[in-house]
């Protein structure tokens, strides 16, 4: 799974054509033109999990060409443009796909992993190289594999490009190479196993006895993204349950992960997994006794979209000192996120009620309460863009507009705006307006709780709040 690249529309000046795939014979801007045609959706980012779009129109005047795009197929004033090679390269276009996108991708890349990694450390026992990444060395492999799909049928259906960019292999390594004499064989690898599923009931148990002040969605990743676990436990073992509170339970994954022993042997660790690109790749700690990651987070700019140019998109970038968030829709009209970029943790993402519960910790202002908190007893939830008064949307507009980042670009009268914002449709006012109460809120604040908020945002995606636990990442 990829992003599409120049390298997939053209062979030096020539158009590509598509070899698989629903279009196959087509060249690549073909099928966009295709896709477009038929109301086909488009999917965002590098993986099969990224937001899905529709494509309005084409603009090919030069790469990467620009996909004029809305958020649901009946809307039919585009509400933004992203460039092809911001694009998914998904079945249609020829990429390989696992059984069909998605979270059973997810299913798929995780499992692969486990047999691959298996394989370093209980069979070959040192780095793998593609001679010895046979069918039937990874059958032995799989004796310690407790995984979600069976070796056979990810052989069979797996991704085709993390075969052919030895993406599994080198993952691999990247593990071996840090737990070689840590992790004593046999090393089982586990992915949506009873076992595993044990170490998140275990946080499940603690949430009930230990009352963390956290968004009632702290979810499991957010406590630890573990994607598969390594342990050289049994199979049936139960190393965290009986936690009574958050630091007993995340002491204990610390200590099994070897951080708080001299001898530094590893028996359980939870490893969080990004596709490697073309070449390289590391190793990461995160949540270590002494959280290195902690740092604090310093707010510095919004703007609207990229440019500032209120219109042209949904959503809004804020700014801080190691990152920015993009805040928008991400499902049509009833879901708000935030999703960080430009971080290792790049990709996390935190929900609307989220970004209010600390707003409303730090700030005491809610989203949609500019200027005094929720009224108790008041469930916050988002407003749909069938509650918004324009007018009020308006004047936040031209509050906001004179308060970004970039400076002196032209506004639009009370009339021209409520025109232009019903013109985009109710995903645009839907998303917009949140983006706008939430800065309202947010931008009032003070320096120094503005700073607060950052920190709590880019911690909360990155799964480092003060109840998180350890946890490597390869990427």
């Amino acid at each position: 799974m990829a992003a599409l690249g120049k390298a997939d529309f053209f062979v030096g000046s020539e158009p590509k054509t598509s070899s698989t795939g629903k279009y196959a014979g087509k060249t690549r801007t073909q099928i966009v033109l295709e896709k477009i045609k038929n109301k086909d959706p488009f999917i965002v980012g590098k993986t099969a999990s990224g937001s899905k779009v529709y494509g309005i129109s084409l603009d090919t005047k030069s790469f990467p060409f620009l996909l004029s795009y809305v958020e649901n197929k009946s809307d039919k004033e585009p509400v933004g443009t992203y460039k092809v090679t911001q694009l998914f390269k998904d079945p249609d276009f020829g990429g390989g796909a696992g059984s069909g996108g998605g979270a059973e991708d997810t299913k798929f890349t995780e499992s692969g992993q486990c047999y691959y990694t298996s394989l370093a450390f209980n069979i070959i026992k040192k780095p793998l190289t593609r001679k010895v990444c046979t069918p039937a060395n990874l059958a032995k492999a799989a004796k310690f594999v407790d995984a979600t799909i069976d070796l056979k049928t990810f052989l069979d259906k797996g991704p085709v490009d993390w075969f052919e960019k030895d993406i599994y292999l080198r993952t691999a390594n990247i593990i071996y190479k840090d737990y070689k004499s840590k992790l004593k064989s046999p090393v089982y690898c586990h992915r949506g196993s009873s076992f595993m599923n044990s170490i998140y009931r275990a946080k499940k148990d603690v949430a009930k006895l230990d009352t963390f002040s956290a968004p009632g969605s702290f979810s499991d990743d957010k406590w630890n993204p573990g994607d598969i676990w390594l342990s050289s436990l049994p199979m049936n073992a139960k190393p965290l349950s009986e936690s009574q509170n958050w630091h007993e339970l995340n002491q204990k994954v610390l200590n099994f992960a070897g951080e708080l022993k001299r001898n530094n042997q590893t028996s359980l660790l939870g490893v969080s997994l990004k596709k490697l690109g073309d070449t390289g790749g590391k190793l990461e700690k995160y949540n270590l006794a002494k959280r290195k990651h902690n740092e604090s987070v310093k707010f510095k700019e919004f703007t609207f979209g990229k440019n500032g140019d209120f219109f042209s998109s949904i959503d809004v970038y804020i700014r801080f000192d190691v990152a920015e968030v993009q805040l928008r829709a991400f499902n049509s009209t009833s879901a708000f996120q935030g999703e960080i970029k430009g971080l290792s943790a790049a990709g996390g993402k935190i929900g609307g009620g989220n970004l209010n519960y600390y707003l409303e910790k730090h700030a005491r202002k809610s989203i949609g309460y500019p200027r005094e908190n929720r009224p108790k007893g008041r469930a916050w939830s988002e407003t749909p863009a069938s509650k918004v008064d324009l007018k009020k949307m308006y004047d936040l507009y031209i509050t906001m507009m004179k308060l970004q980042s970039v400076k002196k670009l032209p506004v639009v009268s009370r009339p021209e705006f409520i025109k232009r914002a019903k013109a985009k449709g109710a995903s645009f006012i839907f998303s917009k307006n949140m983006c706008l109460m939430f800065l309202s809120s947010f931008i009032s604040s003070s320096p120094q709780v503005r700073n607060n908020i950052s920190t709590e945002i880019v911690r909360y995606a990155a799964s480092n709040t003060d109840v998180s636990s350890f946890f490597v990442k390869v990427f």
